[in-house]
């Protein structure tokens, strides 16, 4: 199996070197791994972003009251 990971090297070759099914399923583990890491740092990064705005709501609400128009 040829490895593709420099496939977007500058020298515009491929490699010429072959890894191993065992190699492959190892790489193929450990990008599923940093993958679920990645969305669960995203899914906190959300709720953060929710709590911000609601504190920010809040802030803004308190510091400058909404004032009621005259009719």
């Amino acid at each position: 199996m040829k490895c593709l990971t420099d496939a977007q090297a500058k020298t515009g070759t491929l490699p010429d070197h072959e890894i191993t099914e065992e190699q492959f399923f190892e790489q193929f583990a450990a990008i599923e791994e940093g993958l679920a890491l990645l969305q669960i740092q995203m899914r906190a990064m959300s709720e953060n972003a929710k709590l911000f705005g609601s504190l920010a709501r809040h802030m803004r609400r308190s510091i400058c009251p909404a004032t009621l128009s005259p009719r």
